[in-house]
């Protein structure tokens, strides 16, 4: 009997009951020969605690769960259904879970790990292809807000903790740890970008990267072990999964195969991202924080040790390839007759330094034994990443896990004391409360888990704080993206010359000149000169192996739009006739003007697509070859980057004006504004703990509880007890997000939208997306968030969860979990100009999100009605200059605000509120009922020339009102000078609508 085993008994024993000969276990070949020796295990853990439930199942049900009983009434058809954060009810369809699905080839399986991953992965598929709301039923008829699934996971992961291969002869069971790992720097190693390829390498590694570390956890302990982040339904969990246990070669592909059964298109998730049903595999997600229960203090010790020596292992893997493929392409390269015209220009390029230096430095550079510049890249890869790792117990490791009351009717204080001492609440709350003492008949640690999971946060950040770390020295030319870190050259050697002695400037220039002609397309410029961490960020998935670890063609291009593609998506989708009379307009002149380079110029714009799938299923729905096109094409400086112009710029410039000129696009184009939003949850860390949860009233269902229970001393006043987060709750709530994250953030931003999802894991989004989507965009995505009326009517929103009305492409047709009413969500939005550096763009909208969005005040309690703090959209335009204007408006506004801004189709509203920014400030103040400011408006609104419609009006004086309300109120709460309250706040607003309408009109008369 294994560990897989026990896992194994312990992940399916709650669906089958196993009494007779109809057991799920007699099905499983891994199981047949130990099926008695795991019953006989699992009835003595039963006898050793009281009611039946054993250690791990205790646990993970936390104290409240164990003590409360159900009454015995006859099945249904139905069940009810709690949202774990909000306690909305709604009811579902039940159906036997009883019954044993054939489970197929996996049953033939001898290796319990394979059955075990298997099992845990496809079983909840299974049973939601018989019915939809099958990941719905609860684990718990009285408390009905954990779906039976994550339950058992839980359960099976504490099995795994608990009993272990390892377990020593005379232990009853090993005492669980909580393990938290994380790593650092993240926004700096984003913010090194020079194009939207850097920015999405950077998040796209830190996911990859992270998701190793997972995989490696998974590995040892099993998928069930990680608790943060979930890994089941992960794609690219799934892809590794099939990479690992499928064997192909034997044919053995009962991975494959079962997504394929599963999967709503009938497709694995390689075969799904080949034929573009889905970017998922090319979407981070992963976050850089991570949590798992392992079996004791010293598994989490070694643990910790090993995921810091993977993390670097990992990193050095892909970089080690991605110097190896420059060394031999480059080598190559200068080998090939063919390229003799290429290098002369190179030489011609750089005509102010020696010729016949740079010749004799070309020829060094096609000799293997002249590239020295290993322990460059290894001093720079092994000081890339910090990482750090903490591990508590789950529950003083010196007492029992679990307790009943003594003679005296009591809980054993020192044992009580024992777990306050591991688990120190900041708010001091005593645990339990006398509340609790009196209702419950026993104590076990999971009662403490919220508490740990805080534990293991100050417990981090004090790690942090006491670590030092040595950045290695920079010789010679720096980075020209970052200024970190010396920019690398094959001749640079470390250790001979550490100051960067020997290695002329010339010699760089050459270097990085000769790397834009190597990897042609635009990957290099010609001009600038990367470290070994920027260059193996942007070669990583084609060079150094990450897509291919997945089982990705490597020679697939990236799947990431270009800055143009972005702003012109919208428009593109809208008015493709438009697009494609610009393509010919610049094709004609580049021919006339350009002729060596028209070929180059079909290649980079009629081969490639925008990567945004909305827009690109317009343009060319059928994905012929050589009908694409893309945005690049919009902006001089990016296509000639692509296509290795470093001459006749000027020309090209000029030739892209007038085709901008011809094609009706006076004073910009459709590619000169792009949108990055960056949504954050609020108080996530509030609901993990408990203090963001409601009082159980609103989950537990009293009419399904026995009588025992409901007498039992102090049942009532539990009842107004605030609810606790157990350990089945966090894994399912865990697994929850993934469908706003997975699901629902990717089918809005790029179903919907023409966008592109950066980062979606968990409660946070970066997605990018064009100036026209943005405000329906953040609309949808708030509503999403919070479960509520779906502003497009493609879902029916019920008891926190979004159901489809109708099939929608690439989601199930199931019920979609949202974090359900009052759940709020912050954002910082930044509108930038193409000509911005991204870095300025990525610090603008980090400071936009955490010191803006973020800070904005709530009201009082007795505001009429109240709001909460945060819940902010902070939006920054960022014009070419420089120059930005800031707005912030309260997330609850939005819609006000969009319900008068949508008349721009009717009526340019620009000069109205560009005149409202000016005088309102000077005309009127914030006051708590006299409205001063809307009747200010509409004397503003009577001295026009042009009237509004009455519809119009209303619609602005509204919002002008639910602003005062907030501002006035809000004030009262954080003083007079409180964010975003003051009536200059107002007029930044005004303005800030002006500057979109304007863009909207100007594209209107761009189609006219």
């Amino acid at each position: 009997m294994n560990v897989y085993q026990r896992k194994l008994y312990a992940l399916m024993h709650q669906k089958h009951k196993d009494k007779g000969s109809n057991s799920i276990f007699r099905t499983l070949l891994c199981c047949k020969d130990n099926l008695d020796q795991l019953q006989n295990w699992w009835q003595q853990l039963v006898e050793e605690q009281e009611q039946s439930q054993v250690l791990p199942n205790a646990i993970a049900s936390s104290s409240d769960r164990v003590n409360l009983g159900a009454a015995f009434n006859t099945k249904s058809d139905t069940c009810q259904v709690k949202h774990p954060i909000s306690g909305q009810q709604h009811q579902i369809d039940s159906f036997n879970q009883q019954e044993i699905p054939n489970l197929g080839d996996i049953a033939k399986e001898r290796d319990g790990k394979k059955v075990f991953w298997w099992l845990w992965r496809f079983y909840p598929e299974i049973r939601a292809k018989q019915s939809p709301n099958a990941l719905l039923i609860p684990a718990h008829k009285i408390l009905p807000d954990c779906p039976i699934h994550s339950y058992n996971s839980t359960v099976s992961a504490l099995v795994g903790a608990l009993y272990p291969e390892d377990l020593q002869p005379g232990k009853s069971h090993e005492h669980p740890y909580l393990l938290l790992f994380t790593f650092s720097p993240v926004q700096e190693f984003i913010k090194a970008s020079r194009k939207f390829l850097d920015f999405w390498a950077g998040s796209y590694l830190l996911h990859y990267l992270s998701v190793k570390l997972c995989w490696h956890i998974a590995q040892l302990y099993g998928p069930d072990a990680v608790i943060t982040p979930s890994l089941w339904s992960q794609e690219i969990i799934d892809a590794l999964m099939i990479q690992e246990f499928d064997q192909p070669e034997v044919n053995y592909t009962v991975f494959r195969d079962s997504f394929k059964q599963y999967s709503l298109d009938e497709l694995d998730p390689v075969s799904r991202f080949d034929d573009n049903k889905s970017t998922s595999l090319s979407t981070a997600g992963f976050p850089n924080i991570i949590t798992a229960v392992v079996p004791g203090k010293k598994a989490a010790e070694t643990l910790g040790k090993e995921l810091t020596a993977k993390l670097t292992e990992e990193w050095k893997i892909i970089a080690v390839q991605v110097r190896e493929h420059i060394k031999q392409k480059v080598i190559l390269w200068l080998k090939e007759s063919q390229n003799q015209q290429k290098r002369e220009e190179i030489l011609q390029d750089l005509s102010d330094c020696d010729y016949e230096a740079c010749q004799r430095d070309l020829e060094n550079l096609g000799k293997p034994g002249w590239w020295e510049w290993n322990k460059l890249w290894d001093a720079q890869i092994e000081s890339s990443w910090q990482p750090y790792w903490t591990a508590v117990p789950l529950g003083n490791p010196d007492q029992k896990l679990v307790i009943s009351r003594n003679d005296q009717e009591t809980f054993d204080s020192e044992w009580k004391d024992a777990q306050e001492a591991i688990a120190f609440s900041r708010s001091g709350q005593k645990i339990p409360t006398e509340v609790e003492e009196k209702a419950y008949h026993t104590l076990n640690v999971g009662t403490w888990w919220a508490i740990l999971q805080a534990t293991l946060g100050k417990s981090i950040q004090a790690v942090k704080n006491t670590r030092t770390w040595q950045i290695p020295v920079a010789p010679g030319e720096r980075s020209t993206l970052s200024g970190q870190f010396s920019a690398v050259h094959p001749n640079l050697n470390y250790t001979k010359y550490p100051e960067g002695g020997g290695l002329s400037a010339r010699s760089m220039r050459l270097f990085w000149r000769l790397m834009a002609a190597v990897y042609p397309g635009g990957l290099f410029n010609g001009s600038e000169k990367l470290n070994a961490l920027e260059l193996t960020k942007r070669m990583a998935w084609q060079y150094g192996g990450v897509g291919e670890s997945l089982g990705i063609d490597y020679k697939q291009f990236i799947r990431f739009p270009n800055l143009s593609s972005i702003a012109a998506a919208r428009f593109a989708h809208d008015h493709p006739e438009v697009i494609r009379q610009y393509w010919e307009n610049l094709n004609k002149l580049i021919e006339q003007e350009l002729p060596d380079f028209k070929d180059n110029y079909r290649s980079c714009t009629g081969n490639y697509p925008f990567q945004v799938p909305k827009t690109d299923n317009r343009i060319n729905p059928n994905n012929h070859q050589g009908e694409n096109l893309n945005g690049v094409m919009f902006s001089s400086r990016w296509l000639a980057d692509d296509m290795g112009l470093t001459q006749s710029r000027d020309v090209f410039r000029r030739l892209v004006e007038t085709a901008h000129k011809q094609t009706g696009f006076s004073n910009g184009s459709p590619g000169d504004w792009w949108v990055i939003v960056l949504a954050d949850g609020d108080g996530m860390g509030k609901y993990v703990s408990g203090a963001k949860l409601k009082e159980y009233k609103h989950y537990i269902l009293t009419d399904q509880l026995d009588q025992t229970s409901q007498q039992v001393k102090g049942f009532n006043e539990l009842l107004e007890t605030k609810k606790r987060m157990g350990p089945a709750t966090h894994v399912g709530l865990n697994r929850a997000l993934l469908d706003f994250s997975n699901r629902l953030v990717p089918y809005i931003t790029e179903k919907r939208f023409c966008g592109k999802v950066v980062y979606s894991g968990g409660d946070d989004v970066m997605a990018v997306l064009p100036l026209e989507d943005l405000p329906e965009f953040l609309r949808s995505l708030r509503a999403a968030w919070c479960g509520a009326e779906d502003p497009q009517q493609e879902f029916d929103p019920n008891g926190g969860y979004w159901y489809p009305k109708q099939p929608l492409e690439g989601l199930p047709d199931r019920a979609h979990f949202t974090m359900g009413e009052g759940a709020t969500m912050s954002m910082g939005i930044v509108i930038a100009h193409k000509s911005l550096p991204l870095p300025t763009v990525l610090d603008n909208l980090w400071s936009a999100e955490k010191d803006r969005a973020k800070k904005l005040p709530g009201t009082r309690q007795d505001a009429n009605p109240s709001i909460p703090p945060k819940d902010g959209l902070c939006f920054r335009v960022i014009y070419g200059s420089g120059n930005s204007l800031e707005a912030l408006m309260k997330g609850h506004l939005l819609d006000y605000w969009w319900k008068f801004i949508q008349h721009y189709q009717d009526i340019d509203l620009s000069p109205l509120l560009y005149r409202l920014a000016e005088d309102l400030p000077k005309h009127a103040c914030v006051t708590e009922c006299d409205r001063l400011l809307s009747q200010a408006t509409e004397v503003i609104l009577n001295r026009r020339d042009e009237t509004l419609s009455d519809q119009v009006k209303n619609d602005l004086l509204d919002w002008i009102n639910q602003w005062e309300h907030w501002a006035f109120h809000s004030r009262k709460a954080a003083g007079e000078s409180a964010l975003g309250t003051q009536q200059k706040d107002l007029a930044m607003l005004l303005k800030f609508s002006a500057f979109w309408v304007d863009k909207m009109v100007q594209r209107q008369q761009w189609r006219e």
